[in-house]
């Protein structure tokens, strides 16, 4: 007997393939799958047929949507930049989709029918608007940075071209000037005066140079560089061989009414400078009164130079200076009370500079602490002058006796390294430190003073500023080792002071020594009255050796006598001379 086929289709290997294809077509129904595998013809066309359906139903929506914005158009009106958009693009349909369709002649006349009204719902919303211009493609997108234009060659003479195909009346029409154009005038605009153009007075030029100079960051006035002049040189010259009488007398022919410089603003301080360095006051003030009514500004103030250097050398005197190197007092490695006693009883009988060594210092007690607060704060209100070996590594020690955040740490730790921060004129370190004892105690910490005392930190005995020298010739001219960058022995800043007359190679000598091995030497000239020629040939020579050492020299705060007569010897071609302005 023979065994029938099993009917079931899971029982057979129909089954596996219909599950086969149905994972290959997901979208085909179950009953279609073996139908769609005998027939593909008639399953792509019922898959266009499906497209054609879906189509058409998207682009229904999209006309239903455009006659609502026609609507909505018609109520509201449309904006510039939604007419820029729909002259644009006047219908959604794509033309691909138009052109697919069975009906796309109708399409193309529904199309056609749509634009023209949207044509004239526009001119009718915006009739009394202000058209907008056709832009080009692209033109939203532009960048507004200028651009750069390369440069351009200017174009030639078109009358020229054009006469040579004209009649001798076109020519002489085309040369004739041109009449005064007729202009419209607004209606907000006020109407054109009658009355004849009024006459500007003629006013006296200003003496405005123009300078392209950097200012000099570490200079406290405003200076600028000096250049030399000829016709000042008699009463230069007359000045640096203290005839000041001749000199005067050359500078106010040259300023007085009718003379070759009364415009010349320059002159003017020159003299003014004059008066300054001879302390005549009274020619100064009648000066100041012609000037301002002269040139309509403010004089520069009056100072005599003659009292300030008698002032300075009186304080040198005063001060005797301590030898260098010298230790005044050796801090031990625990500071008390008793200490800082001997401190002060020491520090009233010291030579100037104090020379102080903290480097044996490792802790401070409270009571010392509280005690050399005080004295520190005593010392910022005087003007003396320290050294302080080891200074460094002293600060340092005060910020590990005084950790942030520990509120157990005495006050008075903080207070100390505070004072001895100002003292020291390191302001940043300052607002650090008050900002963690703020912190710390949660309470507002003293603000920054600036200290009359001056202080110089140096280590192994050896004090980063050179000790100050204070020499006086015959001539009174001194030496003054005035200050240093902290960076080191980079630059280093000496004065000039007094009248430098004769032989002065020994005082170059010692200021040579002050200068160390600094590469860049900036020398006050504000308290320098004059110097002669065997002065200023010494000077420059001296200029000369530190160039060729690779060093730049600069000659600040000079007056205007001394920096011409720098012009005249030279020196200013190896060295800038910057002058004092005010």
């Amino acid at each position: 007997m023979t065994e029938s086929k099993p009917t079931d289709p899971k029982e057979g290997d129909s089954f596996f393939r219909k599950v086969a294809r149905f994972v290959a077509n997901p979208t085909t129904d179950w009953a279609e799958i073996n139908s769609r595998q005998d027939d593909p013809e008639g399953d792509l066309a019922k898959a266009e047929l499906r497209a054609m359906v879906e189509r058409k139903r998207r682009n229904d929506f999209v006309r239903k949507r455009e006659l609502d914005m026609l609507r909505r158009i018609r109520r509201e009106g449309l904006t510039p930049e939604q007419l820029a958009a729909l002259a644009s693009s006047p219908s959604r349909l794509g033309e691909d989709d138009r052109l697919s369709e069975p009906n796309s002649k109708i399409d193309l006349g529904v199309k056609a029918k749509i634009d023209e009204i949207e044509q004239q719902m526009v001119g009718e919303n915006f009739a009394t608007t202000q058209a907008v211009p056709k832009q080009q493609p692209g033109f939203f997108d532009t960048s507004t940075r200028p651009a750069a234009f390369a440069s351009t060659v200017p174009m030639d003479d078109a009358g020229g071209r054009v006469s040579a195909f004209s009649t001798p009346e076109e020519v002489v029409r085309l040369s004739a000037p041109t009449p005064p154009a007729s202009v419209t005038m607004g209606g907000a605009l006020p109407p054109l005066s009658d009355s004849p153009p009024s006459e500007l007075p003629n006013l006296p030029v200003l003496d405005m140079s123009l300078s392209f100079t950097l200012a000099d960051p570490t200079a406290v006035v405003e200076v600028q560089e000096v250049v030399h002049d000829p016709e000042l040189d008699e009463a230069v010259i007359a000045f640096a061989n203290a005839d000041y009488d001749h000199s005067e007398h050359a500078l106010t022919e040259l300023v007085r009414p009718g003379g070759s410089r009364n415009l010349h603003g320059e002159t003017w301080l020159v003299l003014f400078d004059h008066y300054r360095a001879t302390g005549a006051q009274g020619k100064f003030e009648a000066l100041a009164v012609e000037y301002a009514q002269q040139f309509g500004l403010s004089a520069p103030q009056w100072f005599s130079m003659p009292k300030l250097v008698a002032e300075s050398s009186r304080q040198a005197s005063r001060s005797p200076m301590a030898k260098a190197g010298q230790i005044s007092w050796s801090a031990p490695a625990v500071i008390r009370a008793e200490d800082v006693a001997l401190l002060q009883r020491r520090s009233e009988t010291l030579p100037m500079p104090w020379v102080f060594d903290w480097n044996a210092v490792d802790e401070v007690e409270i009571d010392a602490a509280i005690q050399l607060r005080t004295l520190f704060r005593n010392w910022a209100k005087q003007p003396v002058d320290q050294r302080w070996v080891g200074g460094d590594r002293f600060l340092n020690q005060l910020k590990e006796l005084a950790p942030v955040g520990e509120r157990d740490t005495d006050p008075a730790l903080w207070m100390l390294l505070l004072e001895g921060l100002r003292l020291a004129n390191r302001p940043d370190q300052f607002d650090e430190a008050a900002i963690d004892y703020c912190v710390t105690y949660e309470v507002s910490p003293p603000s920054w003073e600036r200290a009359a005392c001056r202080v110089r930190i140096g280590d192994d005995g050896r004090s980063t500023n050179h000790s100050v020298s204070s020499l006086h010739s015959e001539a009174q001219s001194t030496f003054l080792d005035t200050s240093v960058s902290e960076t080191g022995n980079a630059a280093v800043q000496v004065e000039l002071m007094g009248q430098l007359s004769g032989d002065i190679s020994s005082q170059l000598t010692v200021m040579l020594a002050d200068v160390g091995e600094a590469t860049l030497i900036n020398i006050s000239c504000t308290k320098l009255i004059r110097l002669d020629f065997m002065a200023a040939g010494d000077l420059l020579n001296w200029v000369l050796q530190r160039r060729s050492e690779n060093r730049a020299v600069v000659f600040l705060d000079a007056h205007r006598l001394v920096a011409l007569f720098f012009g005249a010897m030279g020196i200013n071609e190896h060295a800038k001379v910057k002058v004092r302005v005010n």
